[in-house]
């Protein structure tokens, strides 16, 4: 029983480690990148597009330009296509994109195990403060869809896109991590320390990018689905949840705060009676299964992505040299 859980556990970890060296080779080729252009060296990299993967303002406002005018964002365009793509994920798979992709959800997940093996538990908030803890990421999302859907004119977006502070927005969060003050220490400092008492308090109660495809993810064939007939009531899928959901009351899981995960049906005891299936009487994913789907996924939307111009930027090595030396000076 126990190998079999952590076989399955495995497949998911698997993918996220996949995924976290990704991103470390991406974040280490564009810090080269950028001190290459400061150096003024021969240019032997080229600039990494899939860090336009933490700029999801940029790819808000990218998609409002293209909703609005039809022009796909020329600056960061890989980073509107993997915006895209966790919404496409989310509409078939849950919020499988916070629990196997994101780098931020494995880390939150490896704080709460750290927290386990000091406490040997995570604590849970109380119910009313985490009613209204969970809004936050919502009323975040709020905002920054009202200042940009309904703020922002489509011809404004386009703009915006267009600016020097768009154009080296990914250079400005390279500066901002590299030097770092005290208040933002402080402040990552205070979210590790509650990630590690509290399971993934970033992605339960702040992100709103999981709030975000949260929202989508009520659209997903693909849910959670416990047969009643062979259910013990045994409660172990609710204890097993990081999310707090209670499985063990659910007919399908609908909740927006469902993460794909399956840790609920990997401790289930009984055979089928906890599946993740589109609907009664259809094939379910097993963990293997959903691991295949979302590389191959991920994999064909690069492809796309590539073959369309839609992932390099339109940025020349001309247009860096100029833009990164004066970064500091952009926007203030």
């Amino acid at each position: 029983m126990f190998a079999r859980l952590r076989k399955h556990a495995s497949i998911r970890h698997v993918v996220q480690i996949l995924f976290a060296i990704a991103v470390a080779y991406i974040g280490i080729t564009f810090v080269l990148f950028v001190d290459q252009v400061l150096n003024n060296s021969l240019p032997s990299l080229s600039r990494p597009a899939g860090v336009e993967a933490f700029l999801p303002i940029s790819a808000l406002v990218g998609l409002k330009a293209w909703i609005a005018t039809g022009v796909f964002d020329p600056i960061h365009p890989a980073g509107l296509m993997i915006f895209l793509a966790a919404i496409a994920v989310s509409l078939l798979f849950k919020r499988a994109f916070c629990s196997w992709i994101c780098p931020i959800g494995t880390l939150s997940e490896g704080l709460a195990m750290i927290g386990r093996m000091i406490f040997g538990r995570n604590f849970r908030v109380p119910k009313v403060l985490d009613y209204f803890l969970r809004s936050l990421k919502y009323i975040i999302l709020f905002f920054f869809v009202m200042v940009i859907f309904f703020g922002m004119s489509g011809a404004e977006a386009t703009a915006f896109l267009q600016t020097p502070y768009n154009m080296v927005s990914d250079v400005k969060m390279l500066k901002f991590v590299q030097h770092i003050g005290t208040f933002g220490m402080t402040v990552i400092g205070l979210l590790v320390m509650l990630s590690i008492i509290y399971e993934n308090f970033w992605c339960r109660y702040l992100c709103p990018y999981g709030g975000l495809l949260g929202l989508f993810s009520i659209l997903s064939p693909f849910k959670v689905t416990r047969n009643l007939t062979t259910c013990i009531g045994c409660g172990k899928c609710t204890k097993s949840c990081p999310n707090h959901i209670q499985v063990e009351q659910a007919d399908r899981v609908w909740s927006p705060e469902c993460t794909g995960c399956l840790n609920c049906i990997q401790q289930c005891p009984v055979k089928e009676t906890l599946e993740f299936k589109a609907a009664k009487g259809k094939r379910s994913l097993s963990p293997k299964i959903l691991a295949c789907c979302l590389l191959v996924m991920w994999a064909v939307w690069i492809i796309i992505a590539k073959s369309t111009g839609h992932w390099e930027t339109h940025m020349t090595m001309e247009m860096y040299r100029g833009l990164i030396p004066m970064v500091d000076q952009i926007g203030q």
